[in-house]
């Protein structure tokens, strides 16, 4: 039988109030009662999945608040990183969570290296941890010389650390990898401190330092390195903190980090609490207090004050005894209170396992199992209010919690008024984060009261002590904090400011924050324009102010100018209006009668008052009073002013002026007439455009992809089938119709169809707008696309971007001939979809060209199609400068990187290809630019000659270089003729023999000489590029002599490892074309020989023998004798024998 609630308990104590990195780092008890959330879980399989697919982003910050468990999270990754033979519980534990994501760390061998961050610097501490590190393992030469290096403190090499940190970890990392690791992990803890040091300290370099440890995580190729940081907030938030600023090199660093959130919700800490208490059977068998459990947790659940989004949750709380005796509010409460104002899950589980005072094991020892009662939110005040300080980061939130302390502790007999109080203290700390309003009802949950009204009541005497308020339509309370403000002293230093300013002032918030819209241009033109009203006076002349984008910006300006009635400042007005020219300004005297100018003023001073409450964020009450005030005051301006700007009938409206003149019958116009007036006279030249989804500045996103899929289907020109289905609606077809079809552009053809400039009387004529674009494209100095399209926005013409630039990209494709384009200086050789959404996307990057029809030189155009021909690059079609200049552009391009930077070509080849490489304009180019060249070369060739000689000795750069490499491994492998020649010896001589050979170089050389599946000038590629390490399209000149050393070396190990594979009869094919020998003389030393034969050697040794048989026909063996003495006599022999090492090219024996 239980007696205290304790004794149902087990309350496991295994979580510490703090872990730290650096200590624990290696320590498996550490996190032996380690609960993987879906949080962590999620975050190891991102760092996880990253490294097990050889991602090149190697650099991680974990961002989460104050003891979320950051940094047992780092102890946890640092241990699968281990590997599962380092560290098996930390694997098997995160397999019983994750299976899949364990497995990604199954073969693992990382070193994990902790840093704690600290007010110093970071090479600092970076240092201190790799000495720390060092002193783990023997010192071997890797080990030594990095002590050494580091045995200056702060300093790597003689320099800083900060300025070498890369390095260090690079050396530091290839040590690691010495010890039998695949690799490092780096794990940064508390990196905050570090930005809060770098801050003060801008000067020691911490920012190179942390930049260049990222990009050695993230070298591509190079995997040796993992970082990742901890901190609860971004890099900004730190330095503020100490009142300091962060430049923006530090926000480039911090990008240099993928982000991994780390926060747990609410619901999760009742996981924690459920293995933390460890209610007993004995305990939570108790049918009655299951029944009760339930009842309070599915009120909890019903109110959102828990929620149950995962299956593990519904399970939790099907069974919410095993959550006893934690009150539902107060799991929720202690949540929240814990990541806002102490250390989140360690302070959770500090107050769960403690012998604190008034915490959850101290009210457990005390209280009795008989009622079963619930560690509600007045023994959460108790716990927090005991001494147990919270950290507040919001003065206004502190002042409310001293208040109630103090309230609380001034309460005299009532014991029901502290605990109520109690509650709406703890309540407020939480409310906005649980979206809770403090109401009757949920006070009287919390305290476990049936009766609501009972609990009202006790509310509202609390309301007439001064203690509480009420809020919201009397329903919520809350502390009465002090907040009081003098409305009136407010309101009087708001009314300093003269008449005069406050009238204006009150005018443009009414007047300047609406947009009029031009609703009988719209009916003509299709095209919604609007117009802004900027207020001022004679001493302050309105001046347009650009609106913020959000708000969008308005086609023209009512200038509205406040006077009196026959005053000379009335007088001065009209006299300045005369003067003004501006086309798309319309200006305007009002006369406003005292009443009026008394109703601004009004409105102005309660705005100001108004953001003076706003500002200092006072009670509601303050903000709904002058909010009250703030609305009668408009109301008032909307009698007084506004009737002054309508005209109605027998009333006479304001006098409108436009560029100095009375705009005619203004007198009958309101505001929205005149803006039709304004826009039909500037805009006369727009075409009428009914199709809202597209003519606009800014079209939706769903428009803009609309617009590119009928851009895409114009670019793929005619299939022979309808464009759209009888039953497709989609916005693209609206668009085609609107643009395309109704302006004559789209001419059908039996089933096909083909683009036409416009017609002119068309559904919609935009001949005018056609003509202005090849006005535009055909200027001296070529526009951007983004200036052709404010040409066409401009009055007379007036045209959305929307509209404008479907209309330029169909003049770029019906022109397309004629029309250049340019991105960033480069001839964009084919129009394509990819080209066009960057076009749309940065217009100010592209300049279009239209190039002057009708001037072409017949003979020039003739030559350089003759050229090009005999490249086969002649472009098809009409032949233009412009088809000729992208075809010779396409064949350039197409050139490899040897041909585009060698040396061995003629001076005219490398005249003609610098003029091609630095080339932008390609009519220039032709006309001007090559034969200019062509009269530098002095060459007594026709144009048309030296150009092809040119263009020819160019484009065969590479066939050459390819005969060179082969002319090359001919003579190193003794190997005379053609490459197949080469190719078919080698490989008949290496065929299976390369099967046991050791030595990696040889033996890839050997596999590659044997590839049969390669044509010959693949197999050339990969003989050439192992010994080089580059493929042959992209060799410089100085690689040819690299190649010619590096086949020469491994011509001789060839020869001697097939000597040797001779000797064994190894190589049956390669004893058809070598011969060795061996001679010993008089003293017991050996000499040998191995040389290969060929045709020469072979009519050599014919006639060399029929000498031997004339003179020693008789003596074969004299013959013998005679040969062996001439080959001693040779030094080729002592050489072969005694060298030790590989000669120098230019010293190289043939053989």
């Amino acid at each position: 039988m239980l007696d205290r609630i304790i004794d149902g308990l087990e309350l496991r104590a295994q979580h510490t109030r703090s872990i730290s990195l650096s200590r624990d780092l290696h320590d498996e008890a550490a996190i032996a009662s380690y609960l993987p959330t879906p949080n962590a879980v999620q975050a190891l399989k991102q760092i996880g999945s990253a490294l097990a697919n050889d991602s090149a982003q190697r650099a991680w910050k974990v961002v989460g608040p104050y003891g979320s468990g950051k940094s047992a999270l780092g102890i946890v990754l640092a241990q699968l990183l281990q590997g599962p033979s380092a560290c098996p519980a930390v694997h098997e534990m995160l397999g019983s969570a994750s299976a899949s994501v364990a497995n990604l760390f199954a073969s693992s061998n990382r070193f994990p290296m902790a840093v704690v961050g600290a007010r110093l610097s970071i090479g600092l501490a970076l240092g201190t941890e790799i000495h720390r590190s060092l002193a783990r393992w023997p010192n071997g030469k890797g080990v030594s010389g990095l002590k050494k290096q580091l045995s200056e403190p702060g300093y790597y090499k003689g320099r800083p650390i900060n300025a070498v940190a890369g390095e260090l970890m690079r050396d530091f990392c290839s040590v690691v990898s010495a010890q039998g690791f695949d690799g490092t992990v780096l794990l940064i803890d508390e990196v905050g401190k570090f930005v809060e040091h770098a801050a003060m300290h801008p000067d020691a370099g911490d920012l190179i330092a942390l930049q260049q440890l990222a990009e050695e995580a993230c070298r591509p190729n190079d995997d040796s390195l993992a970082l990742v940081v901890m901190q609860h907030q971004h890099f900004a938030s730190y330095a503020a903190g100490i009142g300091r600023a962060l430049d923006d090199e530090w926000h480039k660093v911090a990008s240099r980090f993928e982000e991994i959130p780390f926060d747990e919700p609410v619901e999760r800490y009742a996981h924690f609490a459920a293995h933390a208490l460890g209610v007993k059977p004995a305990l939570y068998r108790d049918s009655t207090l299951a029944q009760s459990a339930r009842a309070v947790f599915d009120i909890a659940l019903e109110q959102d004050i828990l929620r149950a989004p995962t299956s593990a949750d519904k399970r939790l709380f099907q069974h919410p005894e095993k959550l006893y005796p934690l009150h539902p509010l107060t799991l929720a409460a202690l949540a929240i209170i814990s990541k806002r104002y102490g250390q989140s899950e360690r302070s959770f589980h500090a107050f769960l396992n403690s012998n604190e005072p008034a915490g959850l094991r101290d009210f457990a020892q005390v209280a009795p199992v008989d009622g079963h009662p619930w560690y509600r939110l007045t023994e959460v005040f108790d716990y927090l209010a005991s001494g147990h300080g919270l950290r507040f980061r919001d003065l206004a939130a502190e002042r409310r919690w001293a208040f109630a302390v103090t309230a609380i502790d001034r309460q005299g007999n009532d014991a029901d008024a502290p605990a109520a109080l109690k509650t709406i203290a703890v309540l407020e700390l939480v409310q906005a984060s649980l979206r809770l309003r403090i109401t009757p009802e949920l006070v009287a949950y919390a305290l476990g009261q049936r009766d609501v009204a009972e609990t009202k009541e006790r509310l509202d005497c609390l309301v007439s002590q001064g203690l509480l308020i009420r809020r919201h339509n009397r329903s919520e309370y809350g502390f009465a904090v002090s907040e009081a403000v003098n409305i009136e002293a407010l309101y009087d230093d708001a009314a300093q400011i003269t008449e005069g300013e406050l009238v204006v002032r009150g005018a443009t918030h009414v007047l300047g924050s609406r947009f009029v819209i031009a609703n009988r241009h719209y009916d003509r033109r299709g095209t919604i324009r609007t117009l802004a009203i900027d207020v001022g006076t004679v001493s302050a002349w309105p001046v347009a102010s650009r609106k913020k984008d959000s708000e969008g910006q308005p086609d023209g300006w009512l200038r509205l100018l406040l006077v009196t009635a026959g005053s000379k400042e009335q007088r001065e007005a009209l006299d300045r209006i005369r003067g003004m020219d501006d086309p798309l300004s319309v200006y305007c005297c009002l006369a406003l009668s005292s009443q009026g100018r008394a109703a601004l003023a009004e409105l102005a001073i309660w705005l100001t008052v108004q953001q003076d409450v706003t500002s200092k964020r006072l009670d509601p009450w303050t903000s709904q009073y002058v909010d009250s005030r703030l609305h009668q005051a408009k109301e008032d301006v909307d009698a007084v002013v506004f009737s002054a700007l309508a005209a109605g009938p027998g009333i006479a409206g304001p006098v409108y002026w436009y560029q100095g003149k009375v705009i005619p019958h203004c007198e009958s116009m309101n505001v929205n007439q005149v803006a039709s007036w304004l826009f039909e006279t500037v805009f006369k030249g727009a075409p009428r455009i009914v199709n809202e989804l597209i003519n606009k500045d800014r079209p939706a996103s769903a428009v803009v992809l609309a617009r590119q899929r009928l851009v895409d289907l114009l670019l793929a020109g005619p299939t022979g089938k309808s464009v759209f289905g009888d039953k497709e609606f989609p916005p693209e077809r609206l668009i085609h119709a609107t643009l395309v079809r109704d302006t004559g552009i789209w001419e059908i053809e039996g089933n096909n169809w083909k683009l036409v400039p416009p017609r002119k009387g068309a559904t919609v004529d935009i001949s005018v707008v056609w003509a202005e674009i090849s006005r535009v494209m055909t200027c001296e100095e070529a526009p951007t696309f983004e200036q052709v399209l404010r040409a066409l926005a401009a009055p007379p013409f007036g045209v959305r971007n929307g509209p404008a630039s479907v209309w330029v990209t169909l003049y770029l494709l019906i022109h397309r001939n004629h029309c250049a384009i340019f991105e960033r200086g480069t001839l964009v050789l084919e129009l394509t979809s990819e080209y066009i959404q960057r076009m749309y996307k940065n217009p100010h990057t592209f300049q279009l060209r239209e190039l002057p029809q009708g001037q072409d030189s017949v003979d020039l155009l003739r030559d350089y199609g003759s050229v090009l021909s005999s490249l086969g690059a002649a472009p098809t079609g009409e032949v233009t400068y412009l088809a000729l200049a992208r075809s010779l552009y396409r064949w350039f391009g197409q050139l490899s990187d040897f041909a585009k930077q060698t040396g061995r070509i003629s001076k005219d080849a490398v005249l003609v290809r610098t003029r091609l490489g630095k080339a932008q304009d390609p009519i220039e180019l032709l006309t001007t630019t090559l034969p200019q060249a062509h009269q530098q070369s002095k060459a007594s060739s026709s144009f048309v000659e030296w150009l092809s000689l040119a263009l020819t000795d160019l484009g065969m750069s590479q066939r050459k270089l390819q005969e060179t490499v082969a002319v090359e491994l001919g003579r190193v492998f003794g190997i005379a003729g053609q490459l197949g020649r080469i190719r078919s010896q080698l490989q008949a001589e290496c065929s299976g023999a390369a099967t046991g050979l050791a030595d990696a170089r040889l033996k890839s050389f050997i596999l590659r000489c044997t590839d049969v599946t390669l044509t010959d000038e693949k197999w050339l590629d990969s003989v050439a590029s192992l010994l080089v390490q580059r493929p042959l399209d992209t060799w410089g000149d100085e690689t040819i002599e690299n190649f010619a050393q590096a086949a020469t070396e491994i011509g001789g190990h060839y020869r001697r490892w097939l000597r040797l594979v001779m000797q064994r009869k190894g190589a049956p094919r390669a004893a058809e074309r070598f011969v060795s020998v061996t001679l010993t003389g008089a003293t017991g030393q050996e000499s040998a020989l191995f040389v290969a034969k060929s045709e020469h050697s072979a009519r050599l040794a014919r006639s060399i023998l029929d000498l031997l048989e004339k003179q020693t026909a008789t003596e074969p063996h004299t013959a013998a004798a005679a040969l062996a003495e001439a080959l001693q006599g040779l030094n080729v022999m002592q050489i072969q024998l005694n060298s030790t090492k590989e000669k120098g090219h230019d010293e190289r024996e043939a053989g």
